[in-house]
């Protein structure tokens, strides 16, 4: 296993210190109603005074920037998008969730739309802002994909989504077209987290839309040849446990999509925190990040309530 210093790290000639504790906000799967888009509006919401009010580095936004059972209109898209990313003055950061392009074609919706063309239209108006953040870089390929150091932290966000990963329920696209566009934006997402994790770090914080961990349906991992009847999030799960024992550092996967608000350790070395949103929880997490804490590395509080947010068992 890979040995990291706890407290410097050498970049070039500059050595500084990396033990600060890191603070940001994060959340997802809203708003999806009036009431949560009250909660997040300037200048009285109360998720938005409260995100004011409350100090943090920057803002990461998860997926899903309205409901499932919301039409994927441009404008619906564009306002939503706005109003997630004005609730607080530092650097935001957003990352697709299924609602936002792949599941567009829903029966139920009016009008539907091509998934593949709702994702073009999302790389189209939210993957061109340049956060202000240090080393912060999008990826050439696959530009929804972030990374920025933040006290010699990685992190970075994963276009990973819900709806098994975007391989179900394909009902206007061409399928075999779509499930390959499934396969590439695997191996993108998997060339851009081992390649921005190194021994230097102190730890890493990955964003994405879609909850990895939860039981899935079929065992068997998604291939070139397996499209159906196989768990399309098992490939991150083998990465992620991997890098977690290839590194001595601590390393927690930011989610939404599913319920509970909770964070979980994993493995050793990999902590799952479930933020909040999708209508039971209207709140924001607060998240802290202590590398000198080597048992709770990564600590979560309610931004409404201040209460600690405890193990997802």
């Amino acid at each position: 296993m890979l040995k990291l210093p706890l407290l410097f790290t050498l970049v070039g000639t500059a050595l500084f210190t990396s033990a600060q504790p890191s603070q940001f906000l994060v959340y997802g799967d809203m708003p999806y109603s009036d009431v949560d888009a009250k909660m997040l509006s300037k200048p009285t919401g109360i998720l938005y005074k409260a995100a004011q009010s409350t100090p943090h580095d920057f803002v990461v936004h998860v997926g899903d920037i309205k409901s499932g059972a919301v039409p994927c209109t441009n404008t619906i898209l564009k306002e939503n998008y706005t109003l997630i990313s004005q609730i607080s003055t530092q650097p935001f950061i957003y990352t697709p969730g299924d609602n936002d392009w792949t599941d567009c074609d829903r029966k139920s919706l009016k009008p539907r739309y091509d998934e593949l063309e709702r994702l073009d239209f999302i790389r189209t108006e939210f993957t061109h802002t340049s956060a202000k953040l240090n080393k912060y870089t999008r990826q050439t390929a696959q530009p929804e994909n972030q990374a920025w150091l933040h006290n010699n932290v990685r992190f970075m966000t994963l276009h990973v989504v819900g709806t098994n990963n975007g391989r179900k329920q394909i009902l206007k696209s061409d399928k075999k077209i779509a499930r390959a566009q499934v396969q590439v934006r695997d191996s993108h997402n998997l060339n851009w987290l081992t390649s921005h994790l190194n021994e230097n770090l102190t730890a890493a914080v990955i964003f994405m839309q879609a909850d990895i961990f939860a039981p899935p349906k079929h065992d068997k991992a998604c291939t070139d040849t397996r499209q159906k009847k196989c768990d399309g999030f098992k490939v991150y799960k083998e990465a992620l446990k991997k890098l977690a024992n290839t590194y001595d550092f601590p390393i927690l996967v930011s989610h939404g999509d599913t319920k509970a608000f909770c964070l979980s350790k994993i493995a050793a070395g990999l902590w799952q925190l479930n933020g909040p949103g999708d209508f039971q929880y209207l709140d924001i997490a607060k998240v802290t990040v202590d590398v000198k804490n080597k048992v709770t590395p990564f600590s979560v509080r309610s931004l409404l309530t201040n209460k600690t947010i405890h193990d997802c068992q």
